[in-house]
Parts: structure tokens; sequence; C-alpha cells
């Protein structure tokens, strides 16, 4: 048997958890830039707050609410993330993280045990141990899990445990097929031409039909919501193929001072990221980007890819390459909006290729940015930082009702009076 996890509106749940006070309001959370709704209470959806809703086009119906915003508080999500993964773990031998709010976890065969009793058990210790509020969903595949747990929500269940047929073909038969997991847009719309509105109706196709029009993942997803599985938990996460950093600037930026400060602190980004999947990189691709919704202004999209000389994961090496490649593509007159750093050619730290006739040694700077990981992981992230990303930041993005990190930050932490 297999369980899904997630947090209850999760960065809602999160700035819930530090002020009660926000129980029963209509809250949201804003993306980058406080840009769009990205989480929204149970208030909020009942008030017709829609996920994605542009924050300068609901903002008077806010108002009209009393509705409260927040800003991304990544820091504080992570670390509340982290503290119910930790929880989770006990309860299995194999865990995978999902997302920052999801987890699937392994139960094995645990015929033996009241899988109701279980689960409850599991969903009141998490709330006892962390203050979050989470859907479980049981089931002998994954794709089933994951159904359950959306189910329960629907039924506004805080589990629900899929351990029989009758069970499973009572839940599947009204689901909507376009809620299933793995039914993107593109398969959805080919469904809804076969007529295919409920995940029962999707079970009832033919093998074949389903292979012809869905390939191998279709008939997986097919195969799992049987009962029969195909998708394993891992506990290890695959290596990314890609490591990306980017981010959007507060407003436009035209100087190439601003900009390098920026590119700075995403290579740096890009360096831990790597670093902690012990990854290194071949290949970065630098680039730029205008507002292309603002036709006022003349566009720019300028990229450049470089090939790096050795792979590595330094921090300082990765931030030279970066600034050095910015310099190559920016062009003064421009009104750039956002900057971002791809890393690709992604290969394990242990085997690097390295040039017969070459005498590098990059021993100096993976010390050097293993002491910097060291010390932020004590004091905080940008506590020790390379000076090219700058002190004042002021392009940084916008971030009008971020909260306090209560859980990351010594200034921010909760004093008992």
């Amino acid at each position: 048997m297999f369980a899904h996890v997630d947090i209850n509106n999760c960065y809602v749940s999160c700035e819930t958890l530090f002020d009660p006070s926000l129980k029963g309001r209509v809250v949201v959370v804003l993306s980058n830039n406080d840009g769009c709704v990205i989480a929204r209470s149970n208030e909020a959806k009942a008030a017709g707050i829609k996920m994605g809703d542009a924050e300068f086009l609901v903002r008077r119906q806010l108002k009209e609410l009393n509705a409260i915003i927040f800003s991304s508080n990544y820091a504080l999500y992570a670390d509340m993330s982290a503290r119910m993964m930790n929880n989770l773990a006990r309860y299995t031998y194999m865990l995978m993280v999902y997302s920052i709010d999801e987890a699937f976890l392994a139960l094995g065969n645990i015929s033996s045990i009241d899988l109701e009793v279980h689960v409850a058990m599991i969903s009141r210790n998490v709330m006892r141990d962390t203050g979050l509020s989470i859907t479980v969903g049981v089931g002998p595949t994954m794709a089933l899990a994951k159904l359950a747990n959306k189910a329960a929500k629907k039924q506004k269940r805080n589990y629900l445990v899929l351990d029989t047929e009758a069970k499973i073909n009572n839940t599947v038969k009204e689901f909507p097929i376009e809620e299933v997991w793995g039914i993107g847009r593109q398969y959805y719309d080919k469904l809804t031409e076969l007529n295919i509105k409920t995940a029962e109706d999707f079970r009832q196709m033919k093998v074949d039909l389903v292979r012809r029009y869905m390939t191998v993942q279709g008939w997986r997803l097919h195969q799992e919501l049987w009962g029969i599985p195909c998708n394993v938990i891992k506990d290890v996460a695959d290596r990314s193929k890609g490591i990306e950093s980017s981010q959007s600037f507060n407003s436009y930026q035209t100087e190439l001072d601003q900009i390098e400060e920026a590119t700075a602190m995403h290579a740096a980004t890009v360096a831990v990221k790597l670093r902690q999947q012990k990854s290194m990189a071949l290949q970065l691709t630098i680039y730029l980007r205008t507002n292309k919704h603002n036709q006022k202004h003349d566009q720019h999209y300028p990229s450049i890819t470089v090939k790096v000389p050795h792979a590595t994961n330094s921090t300082h090496e990765l931030t030279k390459i970066c600034t050095l490649a910015l310099r190559a593509i920016y062009q003064p007159g421009y009104n750039y909006l956002k900057t971002g750093i791809r890393a690709t050619g992604i290969i394990p730290a242990g085997e690097v290729q390295y040039n017969l006739f070459g005498n590098y040694d990059n021993s100096k700077q993976l010390t050097l940015s293993n002491l910097m990981d060291e010390i932020n992981g004590r004091y905080g992230r940008g506590a020790l930082r390379i000076a090219a990303e700058g002190y004042n930041k002021t392009w940084k993005m916008k971030q009008e009702f971020l909260s306090r990190q209560y859980t990351t930050n010594w200034k921010d932490i909760i004093i008992a009076k």
C-alpha cells in the first residue's frame, strides 16, 4: 500500500500557524514580485478568488473582503516542509518528497494493521508535532493514493483509505478525469473527444486505445487505476538534468552593475544546488529578458551558452564565468526585467573527466565553497557571500507583504512574554 500526503493550503497554513488570528479570515499568498495568487485559505476560495488571479485584477475585491495578503516567504515554507517530511519519515521505510508540500510513503504489506486507525494516527500526530493540517490518501498504487487524497478533500475528510475493490470502484466512478494525476491539458483534450469524463470511463478504455493516444505513460496510469503498481517510490531523487535560477526585478533595470549583482546571486544559487546533489556542470546558459507585455519598450531577449573549461560546482568559478558571459550579451538602452542562469551537462561530482595535458586543481575552490555552505547552513542563507552579489540589492523582487521568517532568522523568532 502507498500513502500520498500533502499540506492543506500549504503556504496559508504556514502563515496561520504563527498568527492564529488569521483563522477564519480571507488569506492569500502572492507569487514572486507579488504578481498573482498562488495560495488561498478556504475562505478565499469560497469568496471566488481563483488560483493564478493577477493581484492587480483582484486588488479591489480583496480590499472589500478585508483580506490578509502575504508575499511568498519561501524560507518559512521550506523549513516547515522539512519539519513535516522528517515527521512523516517515522511512519515509513521509504519516503519520496514529491514537492514542497507533498510526499509519497511506502506502507508495505501491512495487512495485520487497521489502516483506518493507522492513517488517522499519522494525521493526528503530524498536526500535534508540526501544527500543520494534512490530508492523507491511501491506495494499492501511487495513482490511487493521489486520487484518494483529492477525493478526501472533496469529502472534507482528513484521510481516505482505498483498501478494497469496492471502495476503489465507488471512488473512481464519479471522479473527474481532469483531476487524475498525470492527466495534463493535452491528454484531457484527447480524452474529451473520446467522451471520457471520469476515472471510471478511463479505466474502461481498451488498453491498445490508451497506448495509441497516451503512449506508455498513459498505459501505466491506466494500470495503476486498476490497482496494478507501475510506479515506484524512490528514496533518492533523480539527478537533475538541468538546474536553473532566475527572478524578475522589482522594476526595470538599465545599469549593468545592478544586473551583474543579480547574475552573481543566481550563479551562487545554482552552485549551491549542484553541490547539494553532488553534481558538477559542464555548460552554462545566461540570459536577459525585457517585458514582452510592454510593447512601448524595445524588446531584447539575448542569451549565451558557455562551455565550462572544467566541470565545476564552485561558487567563485561559476560567478566569474556568468559575469563575463553577461557582459557579452548586455546592451545599454533596454529596460531589462529578468535575468537567469541555467546549468546543463550535469555529471556526478565523482566522475569528472580531467584533461591529460592540463594541471587543473580545484581543491581550494571546493574547500572554500564547502566552508561557505557550512557557515550559511548555520547562520542563514547569504550570511557569507561573494561581494559581486552586492549588499543593498535594490533590484530584488518586490515583497511588500512579506511576513517574518519565524524559524530561520534569529531577528524574527517569536518571543514569549
